[in-house]
């Protein structure tokens, strides 16, 4: 079962671990949690023709207590390792986006502690350096106000399609 699949592999994501969301019932249940079709918070998950996994993103509502002046975060984009490097993270990334931009949102943020390059590429800029869990992090913005449009040095655009994930 595709969404089983889903489940078991959203467990190896670092925010699931750091959580303690090791039952596959309390991923499952965040996933659905964020099944909304029309509102934040919601959870992509990508999947090929044939409905193999291939990665998650999501947009949550404030993500980091210290900042609660910061509503929209991007987080939880996760690509399994044999799969990184073909554009399928890029093009999540891109959708929650598009996705966020047509529900109003005005600003998008994100922490990262060594993606910084590849978030600029779609317009995040750095906004503060802070520790999170224990690791020095970058909290980045992007405004609604800018283009989506990805700097040259993205990968392709991989095969595959994304979904919200279903009840």
């Amino acid at each position: 079962m595709a969404s089983e699949k889903v489940v078991r592999l959203t467990s190896d994501i670092p925010c699931c671990r750091l959580l303690k969301m090791t039952s596959l019932l309390a991923i499952e249940e965040r996933l659905a949690a964020r099944s909304q079709a029309h509102e934040v918070p919601f959870t992509l998950v990508a999947l090929s023709a044939e409905n193999d996994f291939l990665g998650t993103a999501s947009i949550k509502r404030f993500e980091l207590p210290a900042h609660p002046d910061k509503e929209h975060w991007l987080g939880e984009v996760f690509i399994p390792k044999g799969l990184r490097g073909q554009g399928i993270g890029s093009s999540m990334i891109a959708e929650c986006i598009k996705r966020s931009l047509d529900l109003g949102v005005q600003a998008l943020y994100l922490y990262t502690p060594d993606q910084q390059r590849l978030y600029e590429r779609f317009g995040w800029q750095e906004a503060v350096q802070t520790v999170v869990n224990d690791e020095a992090v970058s909290i980045m913005v992007r405004h609604a106000t800018h283009n989506l449009h990805v700097e040259r040095d993205a990968p392709p655009t991989s095969r595959h399609h994304a979904r919200q994930v279903e009840r």
